[in-house]
């Protein structure tokens, strides 16, 4: 956390020297000095929380953060004073002085001794995880405990089945999931299945652990044979005798809690290499420990507890094995039981809350009533907040420090929230959690990497992908939530409404102590209260349900309280009008900005926001006037909406021939057709990103696609009748080379142009809305090698034809609202993995399943997916 903080500091320095103001002499000095002793500060963090944790170093860590947290308020608080100045053309503005001299303060008289101080406490720390080490001593699991297992029959019937399979090796198969799903409890109980009891006269339990030793693997193993003393033996010849021992029998060997790659790779040197009367079950929290395990097998997730098995397992847990909650309080039961998520850990300690504190006295339905009223805070009281702290803990203690204010800031989601992975990132980056590294890839990259690090260690879950597969959506669990939420009170602060009390909470006088703010609902009662003050507050986050008007006196709230406000996402705040005092928050590097109806255009003004990252404008608008010469926000990496922008001629023009070239801008989605030309894209030269809106047959003879080397992803929607239709598709040598993904809406063209497509390297391709029409399409040979996932969308195609050779790769087919088409070729069967179908002619649907068939006769899965109402003939 304070490596973090201190990284991005040293970034905004940098920056300011580079960017913002003239500096004296003496102030520069200050400034390098200060920066030496961050740099000092942030190579000692970065070394020293990779090796220690616990609340001693947590606390070094605050003291270190409340220091830094200071001296960049002093800085920012500067840089808007002097920009005030500037704007008043003064020749001597007094905070420059004031700022040496307060620098100088700071450094000498504070940040040296506290760094210092932490210094010292931390080298008298033990490099051991005692929080960590705590935690384990409650971790083992006992394979002959007969704890009840509700549910989940057909998963322990499943890894049963596998494991009991003839394989001509030693085969692994693992059970992977989130914290608290019950990995463990599930192994346990195949432990102890008489069908595995029968199969394997040697079973033996080794419990791993995320700090394990290889030589108490080994003899763990060794043990089971033979009491011969290995003390004075090497690791090596302990792992040679477990695997001469265990080449002689038919064996089960459960691996519990395995944490690493590296730790299956020691565990391997134990195992017979040709041996096919063994089997191995793992359990682990991360994916690639069983992609590494077993690389032939898909990494399978443990599910969630059905409402109904949760509702059974909380019955157990309250009233035991033969218990059964009373009738008529059911319903509340159920309710408390759903609360949970389906997460077996939540449920067991809640069962037990119940069950010590609540039982004795509630058993009427008006008391469970009050119980289910107070769920919440049951779910959150001391014991759960412990328990979340000993499971989830671990995985947070044992993360990369990189990793973890990414995780932590996963807190700002409201209850049972998806949220956009690519808003994620990029909130990720304007926060500064995100640091450049020495390859080449860009903070959009490594915050995407971080995130699916995240995914493979089943901390966050997959919401929706998109056609390349990509993560689109992602969520976590309530109780992963809450982790978060705990663990970052000092990085971010939730702030709700007590129904009790009617008060917020925190209270409104506590704001002004937070760094970032999250506040989900009585968005506009908080924003309007008069002593609002959030002097540190560096994001506002709004994810409410409910979309809302804000009023000009919101608007004056929002820049009065947060003067050095980077984050601004409130997609669910409706602006009337544009608020020219937005321009006041120089500091903003993200915001959202939601449109009400009068609300068309973005004033030249905007460019003042000289370090914004990411403007996102969510409007009901066919199209967006922007009056701006967006090539002077230099930082902008990311321009989205779902308006058309419209660049106001001449002088604000993106792009026109005074202008600059704007490398860092990656998005621009999406632009009218009449805005699209060669000058104005020349000028962005690294866009990946771009979507295009308006009468497209204007695009045809175009060639403002050629610069754009590093354009991926492309969308053309034609916006003009359907009865027009365009003339011609664009020449092949007109797409930029490294095109991956085009999305064609309404351009009504001839199927005869798709050729030019598919000499293309595209990977998706989506057809909506007629992209092309006609009754004949003919897939010529060669075509589409690359491509895997197509799209049809409401098309009156006929026929399909394809010649060989061509969409070898194809992995996907949608086809939505094809009413005409007569079949499916049978030549996708080779390659096809997912056939989705809906409002489709009854023929289309016997030739899918003419490749369904072919499809059983291979190895391989397939899945067709019909609509409901979908008519399939006999």
């Amino acid at each position: 956390m304070a490596d973090a903080a201190v990284s991005f500091f040293l970034q905004n320095l940098k920056e300011m020297v580079v960017y913002q103001f003239t500096l004296d002499r003496q102030a520069k000095l200050e400034l390098s000095l200060l920066e030496n002793q961050l740099k000092e500060m942030e190579e000692y963090l970065q070394t020293t929380a990779e090796k220690k944790s616990g609340k001693e170093f947590r606390n070094c860590e605050n003291k270190i953060l409340d220091v830094v947290y200071k001296a960049e308020n002093l800085i920012d608080s500067y840089v808007i004073q002097e920009q005030l100045a500037h704007s008043r053309t003064l020749k001597v503005n007094p905070s420059k002085i004031n700022l040496v001299n307060q620098m100088r303060e700071l450094r000498i008289h504070e940040l040296k001794p506290t760094f210092e101080r932490a210094r010292s406490q931390l080298a008298e720390l033990s490099t051991s995880d005692e929080s960590a080490a705590r935690i384990r001593s409650t971790r083992q699991v006992d394979p002959l405990d007969e704890k009840t297992v509700v549910g989940m029959q057909d998963e322990i019937d499943r890894f049963t089945k596998d494991l009991l399979k003839s394989s001509s090796e030693v085969e692994a198969i693992c059970i992977v999931g989130m914290p608290g799903l019950g990995k463990s409890t599930i192994a346990s109980a195949i432990y102890r299945d008489p069908r595995i009891d029968h199969h394997f006269p040697t079973r033996i339990w080794v419990y791993v652990s995320e700090d394990y030793n290889k030589r108490d693997i080994y003899l763990s193993i060794v043990k089971k044979f033979t009491d011969k003393d290995m003390t004075r033996l090497e690791d090596t010849d302990i792992a040679r005798e477990a695997k001469k021992h265990l080449s002689q029998v038919k064996f089960l060997l459960v691996m519990d809690d395995v944490w690493t790659p590296e730790a299956w790779k020691d565990i391997q040197k134990a195992l017979p290499i040709n041996q096919g009367s063994g089997k191995v079950l793992v359990t682990s929290r991360h994916d690639n420990v069983a992609a590494h395990a077993n690389p032939d097998r898909p990494v399978n997730q443990l599910r969630f507890l059905t409402p109904a098995e949760s509702w059974r397992l909380l019955q157990v847990e309250v009233y035991g094995k033969e218990g059964k909650w009373p009738e008529d309080s059911n319903v509340i039961g159920k309710k408390i039981s759903e609360k949970c998520g389906g997460l077996p850990l939540a449920i067991v300690v809640i069962g037990g809350i119940l069950k010590d504190k609540l039982f004795p006295v509630a058993t009427r339905e008006d008391e469970w009533k009050k119980v289910f009223d107070s769920a919440e805070s049951y779910l959150l009281n001391k014991d759960m907040v412990e328990r979340l702290k000993n499971i989830v803990g671990l995985s947070y203690y044992k993360m990369p420090y990189y990793l973890r204010d990414c995780f932590l800031y996963l807190g700002v989601c409201p209850k049972d929230f998806e949220i956009s992975t690519w808003k994620l990132t990029r909130l990720w980056i304007a926060e500064g959690l995100i640091k450049e590294d020495n390859s080449e890839m860009t903070l959009e990259d490594i915050a995407e990497e971080n995130l699916m690090e995240l995914i493979r260690r089943n901390l966050v879950m997959v919401g929706k992908k998109n056609a390349r597969g990509e993560v689109k959506t992602c969520r976590v669990h309530d109780m992963i939530r809450e982790f978060c939420k705990n663990e970052a009170s000092s990085f971010l602060k939730v702030i709700s409404k007590l129904v009790e009390t009617g008060r917020f909470h925190p209270e409104i006088s506590e704001i002004p102590k937070y760094r970032r703010i999250c506040v989900h609902s009585h968005v506009l009662e908080l924003l309007n209260q008069k002593q609002l003050d959030g002097a540190q507050v560096r994001s506002f986050i709004c994810f409410s349900k409910h979309e809302f008007d804000a009023e000009t006196n919101t608007l004056q709230s929002i820049v009065k309280a947060f003067k050095l406000l980077r984050v601004f996402e409130g997609s669910s705040i409706r602006f009337p009008k544009f608020y020219p005092k937005i321009t006041e928050l120089i500091h903003l590097r993200y915001i959202t900005l939601a449109t009400g109806e009068n609300f068309k255009a973005l004033p030249s003004i905007i460019v003042q926001l000289l370090n914004l990252q990411t403007l996102v404008i969510v409007t009901s608008h066919q199209t967006f006037e922007i009056r701006a010469n967006i090539s002077e926000m230099t930082r902008l990496r990311h321009l989205k909406t779902k308006a058309a922008i419209v660049f106001k001629p001449g002088r604000s023009f993106l792009g026109s021939r005074n202008g600059r070239e704007n490398e860092k801008l990656q998005t621009l989605s999406k632009l009218s057709t009449q805005c699209c030309t060669v000058e104005t894209l020349s000028k962005t030269p690294n866009l990946q990103t771009l979507g295009i809106s308006g009468e497209v047959a204007s695009l045809c003879n175009a060639s403002c696609f050629e610069n754009l080397r590093c354009l991926k992803r492309l969308k053309i929607t034609n916006a003009t009748s359907l009865e027009t239709p365009i003339p011609r598709l664009l020449e092949e040598r007109h797409f930029p080379p490294k095109l991956e993904t085009l999305t064609l809406s309404a351009t009504n063209l001839e199927w005869r142009y798709m050729s030019t497509l598919g000499r293309l390297k595209l990977k998706v391709l989506k057809l909506k809305d007629n992209a092309f029409s006609g009754d004949e399409w003919s897939v010529g040979p060669g075509e589409f090698r690359n491509l895997r996932h197509l799209e049809i969308e409401r098309s009156n195609l006929l026929s399909w034809t394809m010649e060989v050779g061509c969409l070898q790769e194809l992995r996907y087919l949608g086809l939505k609202n094809c009413g005409r088409l007569l079949a499916v070729p049978l030549g996708l069967a080779k390659s096809l993995e997912t056939l989705e179908m809906g409002n489709v002619s009854s023929n289309a649907v016997l030739s899918a399943k003419d490749i369904e068939r072919e499809k059983s006769k291979v190895v391989g899965s397939f899945t067709l997916i019909l609509a409901p109402g979908t008519f399939v003939p006999t």
